[in-house]
């Protein structure tokens, strides 16, 4: 493959336009296999939720050039310890009988690191131990910057990353999945961002993290909605598992409701600036997702579609991108032309 060839494979590995099932994974180079096992198509996310982070403290405190370094090592940083979790969780499922097989959910839209034969149980945990030991070596320099309450947070991230597919009770076996992405993509990273850049963490940050994490949150609904059928039969009790697929659509649609009047707020209140309505523009993708949510997934796979049995996810997941850009936009010109109510 050409070096234009790889580019364009891994862009559409990052974008979740590559069809994962068009080549066998023995023909892929090491940058795409590592791309395809740690699900980096999610990590713009995480990256997001560092960049409102750092967003949010440019508005109080202004811009200088000495915050690049801290704020780029809080990235790898957190993008290791997301691609750390993501591997984790695989290899945690398959230790528990449920990523066991080619009918489960997880290997049906996307190779899984050992059943496709990309690597052995032992290399997908060595893997993760690495991508872990690069956010503890980061979370170490970080301290030496900041102090060591940068531990508070690097330890609760371990917790929940440790604790969502692992240990004798993982939380998204027992309806704690979902509210743990809230805490992890909210008040931890967009709080935790802002702390390593100031050393302080007031609690108008954590509010203005709502609105971002609650629409992480929905995507993790989507994907669990996607898979309920799965997850019922295997006894893991997801939230859509515990409340039933309907009343958990309901639920999403209220998140999504709730993610767009967190931002309203902010501005009425005076937290940010007016230019972050320009969140709204992604009320039109919203409102799409509302009507492929009152509708049933399909029986088949649609034409065209490369991740299936995902669907649910697909159109949470567009949204949630939408959401966060404009979110990002809407406090880069507040930053740039702040202007309140």
């Amino acid at each position: 493959m050409t070096a234009m060839g790889r580019l364009s494979t891994w862009y559409r590995i990052l974008n979740g336009t590559y069809d994962m099932h068009a080549e066998p994974v023995e023909s892929l180079d090491s940058v795409s296999r590592w791309l395809i096992a740690t699900r980096s198509v999610v990590f713009v996310m995480t990256v997001n939720s560092v960049i409102i982070g750092g967003l949010l403290y440019v508005l109080k405190y202004g811009f200088s050039y000495g915050l690049l370094l801290p704020l780029a090592l809080v990235v790898l940083g957190l993008v290791s310890a997301h691609a750390a979790s993501n591997l984790f969780n695989d290899y945690w499922d398959a230790k528990h009988g449920i990523d066991t097989s080619q009918d489960y959910f997880r290997p049906a839209y996307l190779p899984h690191p050992t059943l496709s034969g990309m690597m052995s149980s032992q290399g997908l945990f060595s893997l993760g131990l690495v991508q872990l030991a690069l956010m503890v070596s980061v979370a170490a320099y970080l301290v030496e910057l900041r102090g060591p309450l940068v531990l508070v947070f690097a330890g609760l991230g371990v917790l929940f990353m440790l604790a969502y597919a692992g240990g004798p009770h993982p939380l998204k076996r027992v309806g704690l999945g979902e509210p743990s992405v809230f805490v992890v993509w909210g008040p931890l990273m967009v709080g935790g961002t802002y702390f390593v850049l100031s050393g302080t963490l007031p609690w108008w940050v954590i509010v203005a993290s709502i609105p971002y994490a609650v629409s992480v949150t929905t995507v993790l609904f989507g994907k669990h909605i996607d898979k309920i059928d799965y997850d019922t039969k295997l006894g893991v009790k997801t939230v859509p598992v515990l409340l039933g697929e309907e009343a958990t659509k309901k639920v999403l649609k209220a998140l999504i409701v709730v993610a767009y009047a967190a931002v309203v707020g902010l501005v009425v209140t005076r937290f940010v600036p007016v230019w972050s309505l320009i969140t709204l523009l992604a009320l039109p993708r919203a409102l799409q997702l509302f009507g492929t949510l009152s509708k049933p997934k399909p029986k088949e796979a649609p034409p065209g579609a490369i991740m299936w049995p995902i669907w649910y996810l697909g159109f949470v997941f567009n949204h949630n991108r939408r959401f966060g850009a404009l979110y990002v936009i809407g406090l880069l010109l507040c930053v740039l032309y702040p202007v309140y109510i």
